[in-house]
């Protein structure tokens, strides 16, 4: 299949602009883009097909090698709950596992927001 048809572009960050990565350190595929305007993109790269298949090392390996090839370092952290900025303003996102959850799901909490994920 097409990735290009298979996923919906929701919204576009370029390259330029990244300064980082947050991930967490389970198998939830939670990654937060951070950005030099401290609009931090947050994302599950969760897949149904195939199933519970680990996409952060590949992301991780692709934006290291791009940005060695411009000589610019890029700082990778590794953490739960992950810190992000949304619009200047400091949150977190934890990861929960609940049973019967079909597929993730961000939900707004005090803090930032939680990331729900199948615990089955």
């Amino acid at each position: 299949m097409d990735p290009t048809k298979q996923y919906k572009v929701m919204k576009t960050i370029p390259l330029y602009n990244l300064t980082g990565l947050s991930v967490s350190n389970g198998k939830d595929q939670l990654v937060v883009f951070h950005t030099k305007d401290n609009k931090d993109l947050i994302v599950c790269l969760f897949s149904k097909q195939p199933t519970h298949e680990s996409r952060i090392g590949e992301l991780v390996g692709v934006l290291v090698n791009h940005f060695k090839s411009e000589k610019r370092y890029l700082q990778v952290n590794v953490t739960n709950p992950v810190q992000c900025s949304l619009h200047g303003k400091k949150c977190t996102v934890s990861v929960e596992t609940r049973i019967n959850q079909p597929e993730p799901d961000f939900t707004k909490n005090r803090s930032g927001f939680i990331l729900s994920v199948p615990g089955n």
